[in-house]
């Protein structure tokens, strides 16, 4: 019995603690919000590269658009990311769970320039209407902070001119004998002179330089509004900024291929609860993006019967055609597509 005991006292020594966690909300002053303590936690969370839940990663500076995003449609795997290309800036989407699961390939290996583009084009069509109002949205936010710069500074200035009177009263009523608190006196007035001068120097400069856009640039901001894919195209926006725009839209994209016709399916789940299907032509077995165009060759073959092939090449770069690569003709490439 004395066994049995100590033997029950051992188990209920090695059992687990429960630990519970008690939240008082308000219960102090704190150095931020609840509130924004959530959303940071969720951002943390999204942030993270290698999280059990799934999440899409810190969205980077990689021209990969929609790393993060991709979810495999055979496995339910994300997407990850690896570049190619003489540069090493041509992203391609691969998922490893075929590979992890059964020791074959890869579930699908998808070249990203074209489904990049695709989802671009979707995204883009869904949030034009939302760029005119932004764009009036910024202008009517300028005019408000310029109006409270205003405010702000005409109170300053209000106050610097009472403080002003205040000293000089305070200096005029001084007895002239007591010279070291009359010194003291007019050193504060001048102080409080030379505050006023510099409010009213500032709201000189605020109204002469007012932020009112020209009638140029007020058309020029609305025509941007209106074409959201110049803005996104242009040289100095930043990828990592275009990433995070997609993913507030975007909760996730389901992709899977298709082999009649050969082409890639992609789901895009967007934030709001709605689901749209977008297909993009993929390539078939033995054929790449830069391959030439069938008119091209179909031209080739038709001259290629009375013409030699430096009078080919220089017929086609009159005409405007270019090879695969976009490159001019030489009397080589035509001889390698012949």
């Amino acid at each position: 019995m004395i066994g049995d005991g100590r033997a029950r006292q051992s188990h209920r020594q090695k059992q687990p603690v429960a630990q519970w966690r008690i939240v008082l909300l308000d219960n102090h002053a704190g150095y931020i919000s609840w509130e924004d303590f959530l959303h940071t936690q969720q951002l943390l969370e999204a942030n993270r590269n290698r999280s059990q839940g799934g999440a899409g990663g810190a969205a980077k500076r990689g021209p990969a658009l929609l790393s993060g995003l991709l979810r495999c449609g055979r496995c339910g795997r994300k997407l990850y990311v690896a570049y190619s290309g003489t540069t090493g800036r041509v992203p391609r989407y691969i998922c490893h769970g075929g590979r992890v699961d059964r020791g074959s390939s890869s579930c699908l290996t998808i070249g990203g320039l074209r489904v990049d583009r695709a989802v671009e084009a979707a995204v883009l069509d869904a949030i034009q209407p939302a760029g005119v109002s932004a764009a009036l949205e910024a202008l009517e936010r300028m005019r408000a902070e310029h109006d409270l710069t205003r405010q702000a500074l005409t109170l300053a200035l209000e106050k610097a001119r009472y403080e002003a009177q205040r000293a000089r009263r305070q200096y005029d009523r001084v007895d002239p004998d007591h010279r070291l608190v009359a010194g003291e006196l007019a050193r504060r007035w001048n102080e409080t002179l030379a505050q006023v001068a510099e409010a009213e120097t500032r709201l000189a400069t605020l109204e002469g330089q007012p932020p009112m856009l020209s009638e140029e640039q007020h058309h020029a901001l609305l025509t941007l509004g209106h074409d959201l894919a110049t803005v996104w195209r242009h040289p100095a926006a930043p990828e990592a900024l275009k990433k995070r725009i997609l993913r507030t839209v975007l909760q996730e994209i389901m992709i899977h291929t298709t082999q009649e016709p050969p082409e890639h399916v992609l789901h895009l789940h967007w934030h709001g609860g709605g689901h749209t299907a977008v297909r993009v032509a993929r390539n078939t077995v033995g054929k790449h993006g830069r391959a030439t165009e069938r008119d091209v060759l179909a031209v080739i073959g038709e001259l290629s019967k009375v013409c030699r092939d430096l009078t080919i090449a220089a017929t086609l770069n009159r005409w405007g055609y270019r090879t695969g690569t976009g490159k001019a003709w030489r009397a080589h490439s035509v001889a390698c597509v012949r």
